[in-house]
């Protein structure tokens, strides 16, 4: 084999095995997760990634659990339950899916077609971490978000549904900072340990939405039940705070 050849071999050899290899590796990202758009709240946050899918999975702090009593304006009493369970969101890249798992009543899968932020990635560059990371902001999901990324880890994925940049997102938050994420570790490991449950069923977004809105209908005929006829009822539901404010 003549030698200019024989390095052809090797390079296109050694790209294909550093992609197999690339392909089998997962990477785990611990995230220092915030939020303050209703208290301050701190979460258990990961990242587990491969080049074609994805799961982040957060939780609080059991100190964060706690059950919070207050008063509005008009001197309601409002009872906020705190979300003391896992949640999760999965996605694979290939099929353009993002499954989150979701509560009411029971625990569901609810599958939607993936969509990603439409980023603006600047020049500007500064070390987070002990990483080299570049700027870029974007508008999804009701908020605006400023990220740094490390071009170091490239990747699709990034914590919650922040995807589509080129490199592993090390910092980011949303312009009121009612939003944060900072990566903390860094880690390869050897397998997928992605926690699916095959037992819970599986809906889509349009399907979870409409089970809600039965279900209040319902409960509002209950409660007209319940009084006098003649007396008319405006029985309305609040859209929780949460991260995400549109869709």
């Amino acid at each position: 084999m003549k030698k200019s050849n024989r390095n052809i071999f090797t390079l296109i050899a050694s790209l294909i095995i550093t992609n197999c290899c690339y392909s089998q590796n997962y990477y785990q990202v611990k995230y220092k997760m915030t939020t303050l758009f209703d208290g301050l709240k701190n979460y258990e946050a990961k990242l587990t990634f491969s080049k074609k899918e994805s799961y982040f999975e957060y939780k609080l702090f059991a100190a964060d659990t706690t059950t919070i009593e207050k008063q509005d304006e008009n001197g309601h009493k409002i009872i906020a339950f705190q979300n003391k369970k896992q949640q999760s969101i999965f996605i694979n890249f290939k099929d353009k899916k993002i499954t989150e798992l979701r509560y009411f009543k029971s625990a569901y899968f609810v599958d939607d077609t993936l969509t990603v932020p439409q980023w603006n990635i600047t020049n500007e560059i500064k070390t987070i971490n002990n990483h080299q990371c570049q700027k870029a902001t974007t508008f999804y999901k009701g908020r605006t978000y400023e990220v740094w990324y490390a071009n170091e880890y490239p990747t699709f994925y990034g914590p919650w549904k922040l995807n589509g940049l080129p490199g592993l997102i090390i910092l980011a938050h949303d312009k009121k900072n009612e939003v944060f994420f900072e990566a903390i570790e860094i880690q390869k490991i050897d397998e997928n340990t992605c926690p699916i449950d095959n037992s819970i069923k599986h809906m889509s977004k349009n399907e979870f939405e409409k089970l809600i809105k039965n279900w209040q209908k319902d409960y509002e005929e209950r409660l007209k039940s319940m009084g006098d006829r003649s007396i008319k009822f405006n029985v309305q539901f609040g859209k929780a705070v949460d991260i995400e404010i549109v869709d």
